[in-house]
């Protein structure tokens, strides 16, 4: 990033070029709608690990690509897994957990000694975690479980390392597309928000972005409900 500074000096003035380096962001699951969204930022370098775009698993450490001085993660990986409680069945629980929680625990233990002093990390949880919701219990579940890691290990990885957690209400992407494919589903829904819409993939970047940036460099350790008011408001 090129930076100008101007300084004056009595009736001169000097132009100060300096280039800025970057803070380098490791994005797991980059294909997602919200990762899209974070993409266009251009004042952090990405790089990004997706299955979709390479051999890269989760829950596989030995397709990890070794990174060296690396500034920042987020990981995107979720599901949407709403089914009544007796409809669950074992399989459900666990490919819940693998995808939400241990392909995480996967990613912060590989990268770990890759970060540099001051990197940020991303977490990504749900409102169903603090907010009891019908047909979340997967889901919910799992959620709890990444705001409990994100917590534990911003104490244990403080000052070098801050980590937060964003947990959104319902953001219109493709994983959430069969829950709003009416304009009756979106309306329902919307409704029930005190700011009376859905979120979009703009709303969760946007602080993704905040966070991983120096704005932030006091932030630790918090579960951020980015949720149009609805886990406070009624």
């Amino acid at each position: 990033m090129l930076c100008i500074d101007i300084i004056d000096w009595g009736n001169f003035k000097f132009y100060l070029i300096q280039l800025k380096k970057m803070k380098k962001i490791l994005l797991i699951g980059s294909n997602s709608d919200i990762a899209t969204s974070l993409l266009k930022e251009d004042k952090f370098e990405f790089i990004t690990l997706s299955s979709k775009t390479s051999n890269f698993n989760i829950l596989d450490k030995l397709t990890f690509p070794t990174l060296n001085s690396i500034d920042g993660l987020v990981y995107f990986p979720g599901s949407i897994n709403l089914k009544p409680f007796n409809n669950l069945n074992e399989k459900d629980f666990q490919k819940d957990y693998e995808i939400n929680v241990l392909g995480l625990i996967n990613c912060l233990q590989f990268y770990h000694k890759s970060f540099n002093q001051n990197s940020s990390i991303v977490t990504i949880s749900s409102i169903a975690a603090n907010f009891g919701m019908p047909f979340h219990a997967s889901i919910s579940i799992c959620k709890s479980g990444v705001e409990a890691l994100t917590k534990s290990l911003a104490a244990e990885w403080a000052p070098k390392i801050r980590l937060n957690c964003i947990a959104p209400s319902l953001v219109s992407t493709k994983l959430s597309e069969r829950l709003i494919n009416s304009e009756i589903k979106k309306e329902n829904i919307s409704k029930k928000h005190p700011l009376k819409r859905i979120g979009n993939t703009n709303d969760i970047s946007n602080t993704i972005s905040f966070l991983l940036s120096e704005k932030s460099k006091w932030i630790t350790g918090q579960i951020i409900r980015v949720d149009g008011g609805l886990s406070n408001i009624r």
